[in-house]
Order: C-alpha cells, then structure tokens, then sequence
C-alpha cells in the first residue's frame, strides 16, 4: 500500500498540477474519515507517502520548468553548449542514416547573449557527417557544440539537443571516467576476435552496449522476446551478485564479510554500466531480487519490492511514469510471488537448476505481457520457448563477461580468453533468436484497444492460475508445448488485419515511408519502402501480398528506399519507377543494387501506371540540379519527390514523398486537379507544408508516417493543426500503426493495427 501511494503521489505531482497537491490533502483526510481506528495507522503512512510523493514530484516538475534549458528548449533555440556525454549508441533511422545520441550533463548553455551555469540531462543527438565525429567523443568528456535545443517529452531529460557542429574539446575524462572508458574498451578488445553476433551481443548483455548491435539482430531478439538481454537489467546485477557470493563461499567469506562483498560487487557494476537513471533503477531491482530470493526467502519479496519502489521514485519521481520501470516493477513481482511455488512444484520431477530456468522467465513474461502488447501491438508466441532456451545461457555468458570485462586491462591474454567462453553462450542466444524469429507465428498482432488489452490480461491471469497445474501433470504440459509449436509453424489469422477490402495500407515501417495500393488478390503497387527491410517485408506478408508490378521511389533518402531489398526478396517485382531529374543521385545505388534485373522506368509529369484496378498518375516532378545530390538532408532533394495521385476501387489518394513548400507550390501551379480522398501528408508531417497544397487536396482522411518518439518533432504541432483545419480525419503510424483505407458502402474507412 506505501508503495502503492507513493506512486501515485509522483504520478499525480508530475502532472505538473500544483492544484493536485491540494486533491492530495483531501484524499488522505477521507480516509482517515472513513478508516476504522485499526486501519487509521495504515492509513496515515499511506497518506503521508501520497503527499510526500505528490510534494517531491510537483517541486522538481517546478523547478525543472524554470530551468534555462527547459525554458530555451520550448522555444526551440540554438545555443552554445558544454555538455558531459556518456556512451552514445545508434538508435534510429532517418534520411541521414541511423543516428547516434547519448545522454549528457550540461555544464553551462550561452544563449541571447548570456551565459548560465547548469547541471541537467539532456539527450543529445548527432546525424549524418556529425554522427561520426561525435561518436569518437570519450564518455566523460567536457566538448562545446551548437545545438538546437527541443523540449522533452518523458522527463527522463530536460531537452533533446540535436547538434549542429563538431564537438570542441575543453576537458578530458576525469581518472574515473577513464578507468571505466578502459574497461569497457577492453570487453571489446576481449572479444574482438568473435564472429560479429556474439561479438555484438556480449558488451549488450554485460554492461548494455549496443552500439555495435546491427538491426537485424536486434529485430530477431524483439521478435523472440529476448529485447530485455539487450538492456541493463536486474538480472544482470543478480546473475553476478550470485557468483560472487558462491564464490565468496567457496572462499570461506561468510557474515557480513559476505555482505560486504556483496556491496563492492554492486558498486562494480554501477560503475562499469555508469551511473545513469536505468542504471540505478536495474541496481535496485537486482538487489530487491537477491534479497528476496536468496538472503530474505520469497515471503520477504515484496517488501523488499516495496521499499526499492519508495526509493527510486522518491529519488526521481518520473520513474512513475517510466515503461521500463513498470516492467521492470512487474518483472520483479512476478518472479517472486510464482517463481518459488513453481519451482517447488517442478522439482518433483527437474533439477532444481532447470527447475529455475523454467519458472523465471514464464512467469516474468506472463506478468509483464500486456504491457508489452500495449506498447508493442504484439504478442511474442515464441518468446516463452525462446526464454526457456535462452535462460541457461544467460548467465554463464553475461558473468563470463563480466570477468572478461574486469580482467580486460590487467591481463587481457586471459580476458581474451573468458571473452571467447562468453562469446561461445553469446552465439548459441544468437542461434536462439534467429531460429525462432524465423518461425511464420512467432509474434502475433493483438488490436490495442482497452477491450483487447482487457482480453489479454484475462487470458494472462487464466495462465498463471493454470500452469501449476500443467507443472505437475506432464501430459498436459506436453500437450500445450505441442500446441504452441503449432501456432508457431502455422500462424493463426490476426483478428481484424487485414480488413477484406483494404484499397491503400500505409505501412508502419518507423521513421520513413511506404505505401501500398492493392492491385489484385495477391498483389500491390509499393510507393517507397521505409527505411528498413523487415518493416516492409512484414507489411507485406501481412497483407498476403506476393507480386509488385510495380515498385514506385519517390526520391532517394534512406527512409524511403533502404527497405528495397524487403520487397524484392521472395517476391515478384514487375517494373521499377524512378524520378527522371535526379537519376544520379548516390542513393539510387543502394536501389539498383537491392534490385538487380529489375527493369527500371523513368517517371515524368503525365506518366500513368496500372495494375488491375489500381491507376498511378505521376502529377509534378520538381527539376533537380544535382547540385546538392547524395546529401541525405538535401532540402532540394525532397523537393524533387515524386507527387502521384493513386486511384483504385474508387478512392483518390496524393503521395507526394518529402516534397516540402517549393514542390507543392510547384504541383498547386502545375496541376489541374489535386483533389483527393486520402492524403500521405509530405514529409512526415514536417512544418514545411503549404497551406494551399493541403486546402487543394481537400483529403477526408490524412496519413502521417513516422517513428515512435523520432528525432526530428515529425509530425510538427502546427501541421496537425492545418490538417486538422481542412477537416481531415488523422491517422498516425507511431501512434495507430499500420492504417488500411477502404470503402464500405461510399462510406471512407480506416483501420488500423500495430
């Protein structure tokens, strides 16, 4: 119950409401009204937890507010800023490729002509040419940049700071900074002989470096459920705690002696993985577990749960609002409210050790699934199988690793030596997740909606009331095994995806663009293909398709042509459209490459396409002078896309890839008749739209694809506000995921799935 107000006090005082403050004083003074004498003590510390909390959130939401930073970010401002970055990684996708960000104390911001001395976090980015450069930045040093400044969202930080020049060096590493800088180096030093998965994967499960995790391997671990070994974890720190202190058994260290021991190793791993906020908040979780399971026993779990909740959320309020922490909160109760009963419940016919393996990753998964569907849209079908395999793999590797690490400058010939051990139970979780992201049911789309969400929870309480009854009787869980083995090889139908007469799909490919027009039973026409492969590729086997007559390119940035070979791959491809003005372009090699035998078409203003039903009328292509070609954030670039109108069964749709004002003041002057049902709003939504372009299209419905919480404010507020003013319906693919247009009776529908 503490925990449980102390929650929702840092919830409610984050809202930023002082006013709440006031609701909190008056919650805790009807409970004590209605409290019975017994309940009044349980009562008062409730309450004063809730106001405790409520207080401690609402001063630093105020203080945060009226931070320069803060202050400068909400008006966007470019400022002169010296900043302490910690380890960057890349993490997104755009026109310039992926994008590197790390977290960074500011130390002082000049702007306006004055100068202010700070400390907050803030996340700083860097793309394209930049991207490089900041990468060689040492965690820990002082560096001055320009950056632009946005506000953040999540409170995790006080503004994103994407930069706008190279990073001037003022002060190196301090000796801590650099000690670690050297251990971390030499985990990969250790490991730089291994194959390029394992090579990747063991920094990630050791101290949660991903920089060298590609893509591709990262999808397969999101498809299997496996995306937790990718991060900072409690177990990482519970895994090493626990062989240490075997060790230290072994050794004769018993009492508090052990404790202590206990004590320098969790330090050691804060210290290695950096004092960061996921980094503390995985610390507490791994001690609350080791507590709970090893020194407390399972009956003291979750007090110990709930004193690591009040601790982290009194130290950063914003945790309440954090989807990690709920998941690493749900994790953690899971596995001590059902992993010592199932393992008790097993043991009469495993080891114990197998035992354990079983029981704590069903039950993690259980309890945490719904979350992870809400955010998500997918259930990992394959994620328990692929947990179970992987469990006794975790942990030889991830302390394997961790001695790698350690060893790494004092005797690197042995820290070679650990690293290759590491990397052997590394691969096997690589072979793990490839294998089963590999299997056509391994992930399942689930509707997110209450109703649906609702629906999974039940089905996730009805499991965990029902495995211990599998877990004693092996017949049935045989026969269930057998059956989600079935499911995996022979997917079930997703409920309400596709819907029957979907006409156009824009597919949620992230940060980037692809759009489908149905031209037959088993076939489309493709405009653009997002920036990744996978993303496309499933869109695709989604909606049954297996030929392309045509895949159409609007202008070659990464985040509308690095999908091609998605498309390609397994499929039919009849005929490649490209715009005839700007053929030279660097870009246009990665396509020719991707697609090879592939005849290609030059497009024109006039040009039409077909296929079955569908019609595409190539409406306006800007001239393009070449001057600025291979430059990914080339604003004549995007201004040289492809506008094309799209009709098919009846709808009208206007693609015009990134066009920005010049281009669609170009298509306003050039074209007759822009008018259509269903708009692919330019660019993303970006703020460079013009309003006659929106008010000539007149569009019913408006598309925006973007990626979750991209880098780049896409969409801008002020175009959703002039969409909006048009009276078009919006649709959002970070928002809704894939959105299917199609006519019921003239009546325009849209369903979405994520």
């Amino acid at each position: 119950m503490l925990a449980a107000a102390t929650w929702a006090g840092c919830w409610l005082g984050t809202s930023g409401v002082t006013t709440l403050l006031v609701v909190g004083l008056g919650v805790v003074v009807a409970l004590l009204v209605a409290g019975r004498r017994w309940q009044r003590r349980i009562l008062i510390a409730a309450g004063m937890m809730l106001l405790a909390g409520v207080g401690l959130a609402s001063a630093r939401v105020w203080f945060a507010e009226g931070d320069p930073v803060a202050l400068l970010a909400v008006d966007g401002a470019v400022v002169s800023v010296d900043v302490r970055p910690s380890d960057g990684r890349l993490v997104d996708t755009g026109p310039g490729g992926a994008i590197w960000m790390t977290p960074a104390t500011v130390q002082s911001i000049r702007a306006r002509g004055t100068e202010w001395r700070s400390g907050v976090a803030v996340m700083l980015t860097a793309s394209g040419a930049l991207r490089q450069r900041w990468a060689q930045v040492p965690a820990g040093a002082v560096v001055r940049a320009t950056a632009k400044l946005s506000a953040a969202t999540d409170g995790s930080f006080t503004a994103w700071a994407s930069v706008r020049s190279g990073p001037e060096a003022l002060a190196p590493p301090n000796p801590l900074d650099a000690a670690v800088n050297a251990v971390r180096a030499g985990l990969r030093e250790a490991v730089a002989g291994l194959p390029p998965a394992p090579r990747a994967l063991v920094p990630a499960l050791v101290v949660g470096d991903t920089s060298a995790v590609t893509s591709d391997l990262g999808e397969q671990f999101r498809i299997t459920g496996l995306t937790h070994l990718l991060a900072v974890s409690g177990a990482n720190l519970t895994l090493m705690l626990a062989s240490l202190l075997w060790v230290a058994s072994r050794l004769g260290v018993l009492g508090w002696w052990r404790r202590g021991v206990a004590l320098i190793g969790a330090v050691a791993f804060v210290l290695l993985c950096r004092a960061e906020p996921s980094v503390l908040r995985a610390a507490a979780m791994g001690l609350v577990g080791l507590a709970a399971l090893g020194w407390a026993g399972p009956r003291q779990g979750l007090r110990f749960l709930s004193a690591g909740i009040i601790g982290l959320l009194l130290i950063d309020p914003w945790l309440s609002r954090s989807v990690g922490f709920v998941l690493s909160v749900l994790a953690s109760a899971g596995i001590i409210i059902f992993g010592p009963v199932w393992t008790r419940q097993l043991r009469g016919w495993l080891p114990r050790w197998l035992a354990e393996a079983i029981t704590v990753p069903v039950a993690a998964q259980l309890v945490t699934q719904p979350v992870v569907t809400a955010i998500s849209g997918q259930v990992s079908v394959v994620g328990l199988f692929a947990n179970l395999v992987a469990a006794p793999l975790v942990g030889p590797g991830t302390v394997l690793g961790f001695a790698a690490a350690w060893l790494s400058v004092p005797l690197p010939p042995v820290a070679a030596l650990l690293g290759w051990g590491a990397g052997g139970f590394a691969q096997a979780l690589c072979w793990v997740a490839a294998a089963g992201s590999a299997l056509p049911g391994a992930a399942l789309v689930w509707p997110v909606s209450p109703v649906s969400i609702a629906v999974l929870v039940a089905a996730c309480a009805v499991a965990l009331t029902a495995l211990p009854l599998l877990w004693r009787r092996r017949w049935l869980g045989v026969l269930t095994a057998l059956a989600l083995v079935v499911v995996c090889l022979r997917p079930l139908a997703q409920p309400g995806w596709p819907p029957p007469g979907w006409l156009v799909v824009s597919c949620d490919v992230g940060q980037g663009d692809s759009t489908l027009i149905r031209a037959g039973p088993d076939a489309a026409i493709v405009i653009d293909t997002g920036p990744d492969t996978r993303h496309v590729d499933r869109c695709l086997d989604q909606l049954g398709v297996t030929t392309v007559p045509w895949l159409i390119l609007t202008h070659p940035h990464a985040d509308h042509i690095s999908g091609v070979a998605g498309v390609v791959s397994g499929r039919e491809v009849g005929r490649l459209l490209l715009p005839a003005t700007n053929t030279g372009a660097v870009g246009w090699r990665e396509v020719i490459a991707a697609a090879p035998g592939v005849p290609q078409v030059a497009a024109a203003p006039g040009l039409v396409v077909s296929a079955g039903q569908a019609t595409v009328t190539v409406l306006a292509l800007r001239p393009f002078t070449g001057a600025a070609a291979g430059s990914a954030d080339s604003a004549e670039e995007n201004d040289s896309s492809l506008v094309v109108r799209v009709e098919t069964g009846g709808l009208r749709m206007i693609v015009g890839g990134d066009v920005e004002e010049a281009g669609q003041s170009a298509a306003v002057a050039t074209v007759a008749d822009l008018r259509a049902d269903v708009l692919l709003v330019p660019h993303h939504g970006s703020g460079h739209q013009l309003p006659a372009f929106l008010q000539a299209v007149g569009a019913r419905v408006a598309l925006f694809s973007v990626g979750l919480d991209n880098d780049y404010g896409h969409p801008a507020a002020r175009t959703v506000s002039a969409v909006t003013a048009t009276g078009a319906r919006s649709f959002r693919t970070d928002r809704e995921g894939s959105a299917a247009v199609w006519l019921d009776a003239g009546q325009l529908m849209v369903t979405t799935q994520r």
